[in-house]
C-alpha cells in the first residue's frame, strides 16, 4: 500500500499512521498504527488517527492540499492503548453536505474498540 508520508501532509511525530491495510477511495480505509513511547495515548491522539485514516478515503494525494477536521460530533472512549498495541483505524463516509464530509471511524486494539467518533471534514 501507499506509503502515508506521500499521501498526507502530516510529518513525524504527528503522522499517526504507520500503514494502509485496505483502501477502498471513497468507501472505506483501515490503517493500522504501532503505539510506541511510554504510556498511553490520550483521546484526542486517538480521534486524529482515525482523521488521518480518513485522508485515505480521497483518491487524491493530500499531500498539498489544506483539509482540516472540522468538527467531532460524537465520540466515545472505552480504553486507552498503550506502547507496543498495534491499533487499527478503520473509517467510512456517512454524508456530505455543504462542502463537509462526515467520516464514521472507530479505534481497535484487536477485537475491543478503543474508540468509536464521528468527525466532519472539510477540504479546501
Amino acid at each position: 500500500m501507499q506509503d502515508p508520508a506521500c499521501h498526507l501532509p502530516h510529518r513525524a511525530p504527528f503522522l499517526l499512521v504507520d500503514r494502509v491495510l485496505v483502501r477502498e477511495p471513497g468507501v472505506r480505509v483501515v490503517a493500522e498504527k504501532l503505539v510506541a513511547g511510554a504510556g498511553a495515548v490520550p483521546p484526542p491522539l486517538l480521534v486524529e488517527m482515525l482523521a488521518q485514516a480518513a485522508g485515505f478515503l480521497e483518491g487524491e494525494s493530500l499531500a498539498d492540499r489544506a483539509v482540516f477536521l472540522a468538527g467531532i460530533p460524537e465520540a466515545r472512549f472505552a480504553a486507552l492503548p498503550v506502547a507496543g498495541d498495534r491499533l487499527l483505524l478503520e473509517v467510512a463516509p456517512e454524508g456530505a453536505f455543504g462542502g463537509f464530509q462526515k467520516i464514521r471511524g472507530a479505534v481497535r486494539r484487536g477485537e475491543e474498540v478503543l474508540c468509536d467518533a464521528s468527525l466532519l471534514v472539510k477540504r479546501l
